[in-house]
């Protein structure tokens, strides 16, 4: 029987996706000025992006240590 289980890049991108839509909704949910929460989402924007690039960094070097490379 093959093992069909998830993979560790999958995981880890799952992990860091779920802690990004968690924290985007607690920014937009958490009571404070319009101002204020379009600093925090801005704020947001550049982490995202940061993390989007660590993630796919992250990816190659899985895959490729994966692969034997």
């Amino acid at each position: 029987m093959k093992d069909e289980g998830y993979s560790s890049s999958s995981l880890l991108v799952s992990f860091l996706l779920g802690g990004i839509v968690g924290a985007g909704l607690a920014l937009l949910l958490a009571p404070q000025s319009g101002a204020k929460t379009r600093k925090k989402i801005s704020d947001f924007s550049y982490v995202k992006d940061r993390t989007s690039d660590y993630v796919e960094n992250t990816k190659d070097k899985i895959t490729s240590y994966d692969s034997g490379g």
